[in-house]
């Protein structure tokens, strides 16, 4: 009898895991998270950590950044990783191709860091580039 019950605790344990993964990669309920960090390796092999923003656009996720370091490792071929809320998940990173979906998804920055986003935008020299972000499957 234990060893039955072992065994649907397991089962039931791995139905939770199961639904824990389904649910992680549901970036619409990453939608509220203010804040993640990408992480990226260095042309040196040193760990980037960079804190980035995060939308959530018709159920994909969306980055954005300048001329960075972080966006130099993922072009040059680094593996990225997000953290977030303490978890990591490895990802791919496409810079989005679409003008008008980039620009969308440029709205839904505005929208999402109100202000802060609108007085960053003044600074800017030139359009940032969107990533769109794909789970990596094991």
């Amino acid at each position: 009898m234990r060893a039955i019950r072992s065994g649907l605790a397991a089962l039931a344990f791995a139905a939770l895991a199961c639904g824990a993964l389904a649910q992680a990669d549901d970036w619409g309920a990453l939608a509220s998270e203010s804040v993640i960090e990408v992480l990226t390796s260095d042309a040196d092999g040193e760990l980037r950590e960079t804190p980035v923003w995060i939308v959530v656009v018709d159920g994909a996720a969306y980055v954005r950044t300048n001329e960075s370091k972080w966006l130099a490792n993922i072009q040059r071929g680094s593996a990225v990783r997000l953290r977030i809320a303490g978890e990591e998940r490895a990802v791919e990173a496409h810079v989005e191709g679409d003008a008008a979906l980039a620009e969308r998804v440029e709205a839904a920055f505005k929208a999402k860091y109100g202000l802060t986003q609108r007085m960053m935008s003044l600074f800017r020299m030139r359009e940032p580039t969107v990533l769109r972000l794909t789970p990596l499957t094991s």
